[in-house]
């Protein structure tokens, strides 16, 4: 039996976002993974059964960090944000977040939110924007008494698709971090600046 090599292992994970962030899920063979892996096909084969396989192990981890990104809508709570300051730190607790999570994932994100398709993860785009519109419902919308009263929970959805909207445009744009990160920021405080000076 062959022994495993952990930085086989590794080489192969990162041909593989290589290959899948380049032609997306469906145009991504395991054999032009392999390829570039600089390994046999046979060889890929003895660490991942297949493609799905290889895919969800390279992008569960991404998934799981947005996942818990999403709650920190949680945070939303009228009596956490009265002052300008408290208001301040959740954007800034939110835009560190963001950006913590672009710094470990960047090629997994446009991987998940742009190059999906096909796989067991097709859907996830449409996960994420439900979990923010959830969020965002639950957390935000009771709260909106000073200037807006939501008229139809759709709005949810219409602010939660045009948040990863434009995580996905930033990040298929500029693969430079700080350019990247610049823009996250401004973004995301611009984004959460308007939400939260709704809430009483």
């Amino acid at each position: 039996m062959q022994i495993l090599k952990e930085e086989v292992k590794e080489k192969i994970k990162k041909a593989a976002i290589y290959e899948f962030e380049k032609n997306g899920y469906q145009k991504t063979s395991m054999r032009s993974i392999a390829s570039s892996a600089r390994l046999t096909v046979g060889n890929l084969y003895h660490y991942f059964k297949n493609k799905d396989d290889l895919f969800n192990i390279i992008i569960q981890p991404a998934f799981q960090e947005i996942y818990q990104f999403t709650d920190e809508f949680a945070r939303v709570r009228k009596s956490a944000l009265f002052e300008k300051r408290q208001k301040d730190n959740f954007i800034k607790i939110f835009e560190e977040s963001l950006i913590r999570i672009y710094i470990q994932h960047r090629a997994e994100l446009v991987i998940l939110l742009n190059g999906s398709k096909g796989s067991q993860m097709e859907n996830a785009r449409e996960q994420i924007i439900n979990l923010i519109a959830r969020r965002i419902k639950k957390e935000a919308f009771p709260e909106m008494k000073k200037k807006i009263i939501p008229a139809d929970d759709f709005l949810a959805e219409v602010l939660a698709i045009s948040f990863i909207e434009g995580i996905s445009l930033v990040l298929n744009k500029y693969k430079d971090k700080e350019k990247t990160k610049e823009l996250f920021t401004q973004f995301t405080h611009i984004y959460f600046k308007n939400l939260l000076d709704e809430l009483i």
